[in-house]
């Protein structure tokens, strides 16, 4: 019986597979969002399980490591993370990567685009199943002034069009989020309006395990509603938000300056002619 099982098992698609595996390895990569900043915990406030932990929890998986990181972006995942999931072995990995890229001066579509094929086509040939997450449009979700979210909505709608043709369907799966809640509820998001809240990752974990038609084992979800007062949020928001302005400013406020600026020059140009 269990040589049938086993056959039977070998004999299916990597994802129909992980409806029959006992003893799921699930691997999370990527960036803050991957990590579970916005989710709550109880060693580090506002950091938690995150969208991917809460999914390897609802899946009941026997081995969960999350290698993702604050800062991380697409290259990060190459070369700082590909080896540790490698070596995990893992049926399912989880990625969201690409807004840390879109931030950035030097952003690279096509550094991006080659960091994921390779990342994707190391992963798929051990047999795993990958999922990309799409990124929300900062239209909708992100803080600033509109000028500055329409050339970060441009730059993310590239990113996404690079998850989406690397999805073959089969084992390297991507999930869209601009048509979900998580868009347009103000309570998915964490109050620096850059990660998800903890109703916000479990909202994604939700929806990449309906993706791949999974059902939900654990007879209960990790909670998501916690007793946070705002001068708790706004304590956060000075303390972690300093900090992230501070490593950014050398960067990235230059960097989205000039974004504005060149936009503006070239739409004073187009209105000349």
């Amino acid at each position: 019986m269990n040589i049938l099982a086993l056959n039977s098992e070998h004999s299916l698609s990597p994802i129909l597979a992980l409806r029959h595996k006992r003893d799921l390895h699930i691997i999370a990569m990527g960036d803050s969002s991957v990590f579970g900043v916005g989710d709550h915990g109880d060693a580090i406030p506002s950091v938690g399980a995150g969208w991917a932990g809460r999914l390897a929890h609802d899946l009941c998986a026997k081995r969960f490591i999350n290698v993702a990181k604050n800062g991380a972006r697409a290259r990060h995942i190459l070369s700082q993370q590909l080896n540790a999931a490698i070596a995990f072995q893992p049926n399912l990995v989880l990625i969201c990567i690409g807004s840390n890229d879109v931030l950035r001066g030097d952003f690279s579509p096509a550094e991006i685009r080659e960091s994921l094929i390779a990342v994707s086509k190391r992963l798929t040939a051990s047999n795993a199943v990958v999922i990309l997450l799409g990124l929300p449009d900062p239209i909708r979700t992100a803080p600033g002034p509109m000028s500055l979210r329409k050339i970060l909505s441009t730059r993310v709608a590239i990113i996404n069009e690079i998850l989406a043709q690397l999805a073959d369907g089969s084992q390297t799966i991507f999930v869209p989020t601009w048509n979900s809640r998580i868009a347009d509820e103000r309570q998915m998001w964490h109050v620096d309006r850059m990660h998800p809240s903890a109703q916000g990752h479990q909202h994604i974990a939700d929806l990449v395990r309906r993706q791949l038609s999974l059902p939900r084992c654990s007879i209960k979800k990790i909670p998501t509603h916690f007793d946070i007062s705002r001068n708790h949020e706004a304590r956060w928001l000075l303390t972690n938000g300093f900090k992230w302005f501070a490593k950014r400013s050398i960067d990235l406020v230059p960097a989205l300056i000039w974004l504005v600026v060149s936009d503006k020059f070239l739409e004073f140009k187009s209105i000349r002619r």
